[in-house]
């Protein structure tokens, strides 16, 4: 179940449930007062958050609050005051309303905080608190570090402190993952990466995304930041792609990457639906469990297809396929300029690519397909994809194709629902296609994500 955090206000009259949570959730030696409540909320606002059920604004969960001190280290003086120059913030309270404990809410609710705090308050360069034997490895499961036995005296038992480093936790992280494929080392992979809105939307940013993508040398590298709004399990995030050598208008396998990424890292509660805003509209996604497999579908454009242009050779085009002209069964163009020819399941398997003359074919890539061989067992129609002319020799999974694949075929064999095989010899991976009834204008993707790795950005915007 989502949840919401904002800052608890002056005009809120949660003001006193929170003061009442706060005493019924600690001993009364432990306690803060109604007047500390009050100080903290008055003198330290930007730091006192309550959480609330994003279907219900009235249904408070818990709330987190803290003060500013200069102080590196917590001591009984620095825990009662506030310095509004301080760089490290002291929480103080992390509660959770007893009807609702016991459901994950505390670990959400706290990790938001980290989050907010390390993209909005760049003045706070750590977080401390101090916590019981029997609370500290819920701390570190939240990204804190337990760094001493604290000299404070609280109440009867001993503290812990931890800290939280807020300068390495605003270091960028980038995930790759293996979209369309449940095996490492398979599928299509892509980068993603998860940005402050401020870092995202900065003037010039588009500079700073191409050298990444160049340093990352895939296919693609997903850019996404989250917007603010949403609601009744709705995700709002902005999605750019970038190659290594420009940006994209339309990419699936990182799309699908960036939105298990947000699942799997836990950005996400798995319930929820995204809409990534892109180059191309509204693209929403959403994880679906089948059989014990995740899967993530994508509601993507049904792209149309047109004759071929008259700056296009197909005699070009088939030899650099290692074919002739007349093994090209049909052959047509995309909205996203991309070349679709189909010939026969065996001329596919006698395809040799030569990269230098497919970058001449006027077009951004080139799509064969053809029916799936008998021995590919379930799976309608295969295709390859190739992209010279944007960096991308050859694509091992090419969820933007397969938008113009989807109708083409569906025409072809008269279905609606459709699996297909991206046959790259070294990857390759299987979507699962459905045009829905009610939204002939869509196509949904289909397929299962794997991390294959984790790293850190030592640079940013």
């Amino acid at each position: 179940m989502p949840l919401r955090l904002q800052r608890l206000t002056l005009e809120r009259h949660d003001i006193e449930r929170v003061i009442a949570l706060e005493a019924a959730s600690y001993p009364a030696d432990e306690a803060a007062t109604p007047d500390m409540i009050r100080f903290r909320q008055q003198h330290a606002g930007a730091f006192f958050y309550a959480a609330y059920l994003a279907e219900d604004e009235n249904a408070l969960v818990g709330f987190v609050n803290g003060t500013l001190t200069k102080s590196q280290e917590l001591e009984e003086e620095t825990m009662s005051e506030h310095e509004p120059s301080g760089t490290t913030l002291c929480i103080h309270s992390v509660v959770v309303d007893a009807a609702h404990r016991r459901k994950g809410f505390a670990g959400a609710m706290l990790k938001e905080y980290v989050r907010i705090i390390c993209e909005q308050e760049l003045q706070v360069k750590r977080i401390a608190l101090i916590a019981k034997a029997y609370l500290t490895g819920f701390y570190i499961s939240c990204g804190f570090t337990a760094t001493r036995l604290s000299p404070v005296v609280h109440g009867k038992d001993p503290w812990f402190e931890l800290v939280l480093d807020c300068e390495a936790a605003r270091r960028l992280t980038v995930v790759q993952v293996d979209a369309f494929s449940s095996e490492i080392f398979d599928g299509n992979p892509a980068a993603v990466v998860v940005m402050p809105p401020a870092q995202f939307h900065k003037p010039g940013v588009e500079k700073w995304m191409l050298s990444v993508a160049k340093e990352n040398n895939l296919s693609e590298t997903a850019y996404l930041a989250r917007r603010e709004g949403g609601s009744n399990g709705i995700a709002e995030y902005d999605l750019r792609w970038f190659t290594p050598g420009c940006e994209v208008t339309l990419c699936g396998h990182a799309t699908l990457s960036s939105a298990y990424v947000l699942f799997e890292e836990g950005h996400l509660d798995p319930s929820t639906t995204i809409h990534f805003h892109t180059l191309s509209g509204v693209l929403v996604c959403s994880q679906q469990i089948e059989n014990g497999k995740k899967w993530i579908q994508m509601d993507f454009p049904l792209r149309d297809l047109v004759p071929v242009s008259s700056d296009i050779s197909l005699d070009e085009l088939a030899r650099g396929l290692n074919l002739v002209a007349s093994d090209i069964i049909a052959a047509k163009q995309t909205q996203t300029s991309d070349v679709l020819v189909q010939i026969s399941t065996e001329k596919f398997a006698a395809i040799e690519p030569n990269f230098d003359l497919l970058g001449k074919v006027e077009a951004r890539g080139i799509v064969v397909t053809s029916l799936a061989p008998p021995n590919d067992k379930g799976v309608d129609f295969q295709s390859r994809f190739f992209g010279p002319r944007v960096g991308i020799p050859e694509d091992p999974v090419t969820g933007s194709a397969h938008c113009a694949l989807a109708g083409y075929w569906s025409e072809q064999l008269q279905k609606t629902s459709l699996y297909a095989h991206q046959a790259c010899p070294v990857r390759g991976g299987y979507i699962s296609i459905t045009i829905p009834e009610d939204k002939k204008d869509r196509v949904y993707l289909k397929g299962e994500a794997i991390i294959s790795l984790r790293g850190t950005l030592f640079t940013s915007p």
